[in-house]
């Protein structure tokens, strides 16, 4: 009998425990949160535009140009003016005249001036004196010497008299010793030394200015 009252008993106990025991308080509720609203997004009307960086250039080194080279047949060209002398067409005088003349590498101004004295005269009482088909070898100057080598037409050429002649060298002498480096003028013939011309002047020895301009 009592193993039996005290197993129930014991479960009395537990029971009446159980019952007695208050029940935790509730903790209070949290309030409700509220939804976080999203701004929206502004997109800019016209965007800017974002263009690639262009890669760093590599300056090129500087050249200088090319210095022009002078050209080897190139003629350097220079005009001046000189005074020349041709008989007047009375044949009593030489007449002063002026003339422009070109020098270069190929021609002096010596050898220039004599051209010049080859050429019909622009004006209408002078006249040519030299013969035809007559040409300048070469002419040099130094010491105050001007010599000047003609080819032979000089000579076979020449149809005129003692006037003439003296005419002809003395419009050369003239014309050349109007150059103040030039004072006497010496006559070569194919290159070699004459005596004449035509047998009327002594040229032989170098000549001084003649001024036959009276």
């Amino acid at each position: 009998m009592k193993k039996i009252l005290v197993p129930a008993m014991l479960a009395l106990l537990l029971f009446t425990a159980g019952c007695d025991k208050t029940p935790p308080e509730e903790l209070p509720a949290p309030p409700p949160t509220k939804p976080v609203q999203k701004t929206p997004e502004v997109k800019p009307d016209n965007p800017p535009e974002v263009k690639p960086e262009a890669p760093a250039s590599t300056p090129e080194p500087s050249t200088k140009p090319a210095e022009k080279k002078p050209v080897a047949n190139e003629k350097k060209e220079q005009s001046m003016n000189v005074k020349v002398y041709y008989p007047d067409d009375s044949g009593m005088r030489l007449v002063e005249v002026e003339r422009e003349i070109i020098v270069d590498e190929s021609t002096d101004k010596y050898t220039a001036a004599l051209e010049t004295l080859m050429d019909d005269p622009d004006e209408e009482n002078l006249t040519k004196i030299f013969p035809k088909n007559a040409e300048i070898r070469g002419v040099t100057v130094k010491d105050g010497l001007a010599t000047v080598d003609f080819d032979g037409n000089i000579s076979k050429g020449f149809v005129g008299g003692s006037t003439g002649e003296e005419f002809l060298i003395g419009s050369i002498v003239d014309t050349l010793t109007n150059f103040p480096e030039v004072k006497r003028v010496k006559f070569l013939v194919d290159g070699k030394e004459i005596e004449t011309l035509s047998g009327h002047m002594d040229l032989s020895t170098p000549l001084e200015r003649m001024n036959l301009t009276e």
